[in-house]
């Protein structure tokens, strides 16, 4: 795989998802699922605009073309070991529900045959937070664990800013906690299923904690490319400094309110947690956000074990089972763990809130007649261009976010009214046939070429001209036939050919009564007038053998004379 990014470039640009355009086929399912439809369609490709991403990665999820990718991280990871001598990972606690079962017991042996020097679970950073969250919940009421809850908040709900909880996600506590325990020229690098996570260790305020952030995807693709197989790696522990049991349940949803130890029943009043952006949104855009002590909100349906770099086809029941099955085996130690000393403190941007250009109704109103839904009954919302609505996508069209031609019903409009007319412009007669060879359509200039009208719709084709092309399409002889006739006074030439699949006959002529011929035509007519020769010529000889055999009498010599003389029609060019 070539990574398109380098530190360099990912520190100045800091859009974690990008567009394989090569993979990119037109479909538009990214922006059907992108919840805030961060998409800008522009020459048929589909490109992410940072400015408006949350980095949720739900697009990565849904593309089926695989065209949406997370910038991936290895290379600068590989070259992070084996330029220092210390480098830590700190791995989510999700780990568990992609190494279930005894794989999880043989995961850090294999992290440090990767070359980790310091191997320990992120979930030590959210029982810190856990800790912090307690003691601040008068300043603010919303959790803020979750990079691509605060993310949208930011971009898209500035004024609820005030009530995010001024915490550190667990990645960056943890990554904080550890430089302060194995010194400040130690290397971090985060693992798990989050694209948000990459943005987030980009953050000025945060890029102290973690030099690095990898997916799940990218650390499969490092041991396969590795040769290390986890199976094969012995039992080892975590190089953990506490008892983080119920801190591992972050993941899940309600996961940092059990590590709080907090109510989570759903007769609490004053607690929530919700999970996946419909929800999020939902409760954003009311006033009810402002009613609970404590919200816990996480992005990604179900939890971060649904998250976008979560590979194998397991479903998030599976996930959450296995996860709470590594929980539970889990041995408590009871140590008594002296705090860290780090700082847990931070702050949001408000300079991040998106800034719509207003859109006035005239301007809805011409995109709208553009495409031909000026009218209510002509907007179909049918969402196939990825916008609930047509009146969404006309927006998105005067902001430059969508093309108009990205509207199916539109486009399937503009090809019938091109298809047509080139049809009716066209100087060769067309004529389109059902599968029992009626008329259905033809053009003008089969009309005039044939003396006829629309008047004749319905009636077979032998109606009017000679079927036999078309006769050979309906038998399945041929999908294909040229000729050249005679009608009405008039030579014309004929090419039909089949539609199988619309189980239809199309049939071009063109008017070559004035035309000279040469040496191709005067070819086809003798072919044609051979193939008409030998026909006769078959049916006269099955007649004479069968009359042969009645009455007992030789044919050969009648044969012989018929096959003389066609033999003589045929070589008469070459003669």
């Amino acid at each position: 795989m070539e990574y398109k990014f380098n530190i360099k470039e990912l520190r100045s640009n800091p859009n974690v998802i990008y567009t394989e355009f090569a993979n990119c086929q037109d479909c538009h399912r990214c922006i059907r699922a992108c919840p805030v439809k961060a998409i800008r369609v522009s020459g048929g490709q589909a490109r992410v605009t940072d400015e408006l991403c949350v980095h949720c990665g739900t697009c990565v999820k849904e593309c089926p073309q695989h065209a949406k990718v997370i910038a991936p991280s290895l290379l600068r990871v590989k070259k992070l070991i084996e330029e220092n001598e210390r480098v830590a990972v700190s791995i989510a606690p999700s780990f568990a529900s992609l190494f279930s079962g005894w794989s999880a017991k043989r995961l850090p042996a294999a992290l440090r045959l990767l070359g980790f020097s310091y191997v320990s679970e992120t979930a030590e950073g959210a029982q810190l937070v856990s800790e912090d969250t307690l003691h601040l919940l008068d300043k603010g009421n919303i959790a803020t664990a979750c990079p691509a809850a605060v993310n949208y908040i930011e971009k898209y709900k500035p004024e609820l800013i005030p009530q995010l909880l001024p915490i550190v996600s667990p990645m960056v506590a943890h990554g904080r906690i550890l430089k302060k325990r194995l010194g400040e020229d130690t290397k971090v690098v985060f693992i798990g299923p989050c694209a948000a996570k990459k943005q987030e260790a980009l953050r000025p305020e945060l890029s102290d904690a973690v030099d690095e952030v990898l997916t799940f995807v990218e650390l499969m693709d490092w041991l396969q490319e590795e040769e290390v197989n986890v199976a094969s790696c012995p039992e080892s522990d975590f190089d953990n400094a506490g008892d983080y049991m119920k801190a591992r349940l972050y993941p899940l949803q309600s996961g940092m309110l059990k590590t709080c130890e907090l109510e989570t029943d759903i007769d609490s009043a004053e607690i929530l947690h919700i999970s996946g952006p419909d929800e999020l949104i939902s409760l954003f855009d009311s006033d009810m956000h402002k009613k609970y002590k404590l919200i816990e909100p996480m992005y990604c349906a179900g939890g971060c074990i649904n998250g976008p770099a979560f590979p194998g086809d397991q479903n998030l029941f599976q996930k959450k089972q296995a996860l709470l099955d590594y929980v539970s085996a889990q041995k408590t130690p009871n140590m008594v763990v002296t705090r860290p000393d780090v700082d847990t403190h931070t702050s949001f941007n408000f300079e991040e809130a998106v800034q719509f250009e207003e859109v006035n109704e005239s301007q809805i109103q011409l995109v709208l007649e553009r495409t031909g839904k000026g009218e209510p009954d002509q907007q179909l919302n049918c969402s196939a261009c990825g916008y609930d609505t047509c009146r969404e996508k006309a927006i998105a069209v005067v902001r430059g976010l969508a093309d108009p031609e990205t509207c199916l019903p539109y486009m399937r409009r503009l090809a019938q009214q091109r298809s047509d007319k080139i049809m009716e412009t066209s100087p060769d007669g067309i004529v389109i046939l059902d599968g029992d060879l009626r008329i259905i359509h033809m053009n003008s200039s089969f009309q005039k070429m044939f003396f006829t009208s629309n008047s004749i719709l319905g009636r077979r084709i032998s109606y009017l001209i000679n079927a036999d092309g078309f006769e050979k399409l309906l038998k399945g002889e041929t999908d294909q036939a040229e000729a050249i006739r005679s009608k009405y006074g008039i030579k014309y030439h004929e090419i039909v050919y089949a539609l199988r699949g619309e189980n239809q006959y199309v049939g071009i002529f063109s008017n070559i009564s004035q035309v000279k011929m040469d040496d191709a035509q005067v070819d086809l007519i003798r072919k044609q007038t051979m193939d008409h020769v030998r026909e006769l010529l078959d049916h006269q000889i099955s007649f004479s053998q069968q009359l042969a055999h009645f009455l007992g009498k030789n044919t050969a010599q009648s044969e012989d004379l018929v096959r003389q003389i066609t033999d003589l029609f045929s070589g008469e060019k070459e003669s």
